[in-house]
């Protein structure tokens, strides 16, 4: 008798475990965010640099425009700015022998004033050598206003410098995000518009697989709780995932219908973030999650 009560009560502990451990399994779909690559700029496109299925890293250059005409802009730029370097290298020459001049001249008319007061010279000769110093004060302030001339058009050119590297680098079309390339729109030559799409970059980083769980499973879920996934073809193996997102309204049947039961149940979409290799993961693919309870 007590050998039987002591087996029912092994039965029932046993029952009590496993429920209390016993997995939620749903069936969900592979999702993720896909961002486009878009012509910033109208022009032919001269290079893709990319095909579907491609992996490619945050940053990487997928497409390239046509840049002749900003590279002549470029190198017309690099001329005029060495004609100012020119310029400037001789007017600071020629500012040296002016400032030399003036101060000649300053010193002259200062003697010539302090001897046209004790009359050993003329009071002409003392106007001759004022009238010398203006001319060099002059010639040095026209030179000056230049030499402000060519710093302006410097400028000038630093600011289309500017635009211009901006425009090529609108030409040359990189990856906003690290991922594989699902689609490309365009091809070699073709002429594009600004906001033409020429591909499609799925973010690997942002892989998750939207289930559907019923309200009555809902309550033992929450935020940041790993999950284990399982793909078709790949049994044996299981990918880890973590609880990113409730949906804030229920629904009446999942969008992936697997039977009868669960078009009847109220359903909560639950998002689940995809983490470690997440090479066998494709978008739309079917997949199975299991939650822990």
């Amino acid at each position: 008798m007590k050998r039987t009560a002591a087996l029912l009560f092994g039965i029932m502990l046993l029952w009590a475990c496993g429920n209390n451990g016993r997995e939620i399994r749903v069936p969900g779909v592979v999702d993720g965010e896909i961002a486009g690559v878009k012509a910033l700029a109208g022009g032919t496109l001269e290079r893709l640099l990319v095909q579907e299925g491609q992996a490619v890293k945050r940053g990487e250059l997928v497409a390239e425009l046509n840049r002749d005409k900003v590279r002549n802009g470029l190198e017309e730029l690099d001329l005029a700015e060495k004609e100012i370097a020119n310029g400037e290298a001789r007017a600071r020459e020629k500012r040296t022998l002016l400032a030399a001049n003036l101060n000649y001249w300053r010193k002259q008319a200062q003697r010539l004033e302090r001897l046209r007061k004790s009359q050993s010279v003329s009071g002409e000769q003392a106007e001759k050598s004022e009238l010398q110093l203006q001319d060099a004060r002059t010639a040095l302030f026209e030179l000056d206003r230049s030499l402000e001339a060519l710093q302006i058009q410097r400028e000038r050119l630093a600011n289309k410098r500017r635009a211009l590297e901006l425009a090529d680098r609108d030409l040359q079309l990189r990856s906003p995000v690290g991922g594989v390339v699902l689609e490309t729109f365009v091809s070699t030559g073709e002429t594009v518009l600004p906001g033409t799409p020429l591909a499609d970059v799925l973010d690997l980083s942002s892989l998750f697989v939207d289930v559907f769980v019923e309200e009555r499973e809902i309550a033992g879920l929450k935020l940041g709780q790993a999950a284990q996934v399982t793909v078709d073809g790949l049994e044996g193996r299981s990918f880890r995932g973590r609880i990113a997102f409730f949906g804030r309204k229920a629904e009446f049947s999942s969008k992936y219908i697997v039977a009868e039961k669960e078009r009847q149940a109220l359903l909560y979409q639950v998002k689940v973030r995809l983490e470690g290799d997440l090479g066998a993961f494709k978008v739309g693919q079917p997949v199975t999650v299991a939650f822990a309870r």
